[in-house]
């Protein structure tokens, strides 16, 4: 009995210069893809604004941007890094408020980093987002 092989299928123009368009990825490379690219993000972020106070310079650089561009798939990754920078939070919660549209911050904090941080990572745990 003879078996018959099947030809490998044809790959067009756009899934062989973009693997990316061939199909979707599976959940855990996606999320490993994201986190990444998060990371580098940060790092680019971190470089970019230096010693700068001005919380609308720093949330107006391009890698900050481009965070923000992520949208929710950067919302577990930016908690986990809240998270992560203790009691010297960065300055995540505009990216926060600008993807999720929430405000969990009352008004008596603002301006408390740390008490900010603490009010976002709560929103996490409510909402579902692994912090």
């Amino acid at each position: 009995m003879e078996t018959e092989t099947q030809p490998a299928p044809a790959q067009t123009p756009s899934t062989a210069l973009h693997p990316a368009l061939a199909g979707p990825a599976s959940p855990a490379r996606a999320a490993s893809s994201n986190r990444q690219r998060f990371q580098a993000l940060v790092k680019q972020w971190q470089s970019e604004k230096g010693a700068s106070s001005s919380i609308t310079e720093m949330s107006m650089l391009p890698a900050y941007q481009k965070i923000i561009g992520m949208g929710e798939d950067a919302i577990p990754l930016i908690l986990a890094q809240l998270k992560s920078e203790g009691d010297e939070p960065e300055q995540w919660f505009w990216a926060l408020r600008s993807i999720t549209d929430a405000n969990p911050v009352k008004p008596e904090d603002r301006g408390d980093f740390q008490a900010m941080a603490r009010a976002w990572l709560i929103w996490g745990d409510k909402e579902g987002y692994a912090g």
